[in-house]
């Protein structure tokens, strides 16, 4: 998403931004739809960077299922956009 930005708006559109506001930049330019979900997504991704647990990866693991979908029309979205 941020590369598809880049090239179709601006190179430094999404620079330095943090990650709400690079998901809020995605749902203006219909990439996403839930700014949210999508923040609880990369939530769910960073509690697993550093932290070993089972219930954890158990927590990670359900979002991943559930992040599936969401990633799927993303890629259509940026397909049909292309």
């Amino acid at each position: 998403m941020k590369r598809w930005l880049e090239m179709n708006f601006n190179p430094t559109m999404v620079s330095g931004v943090n990650r709400r506001e690079f998901f809020r930049i995605c749902a203006e330019n219909t990439l996403i739809d839930d700014v949210d979900q999508w923040m609880e997504f990369y939530q769910a991704r960073n509690r697993t960077s550093y932290i070993y647990s089972d219930a954890v990866a158990e927590e990670a693991l359900a979002a991943a299922l559930i992040f599936l979908p969401y990633a799927q029309d993303s890629l259509k979205r940026l397909e049909e956009l292309s």
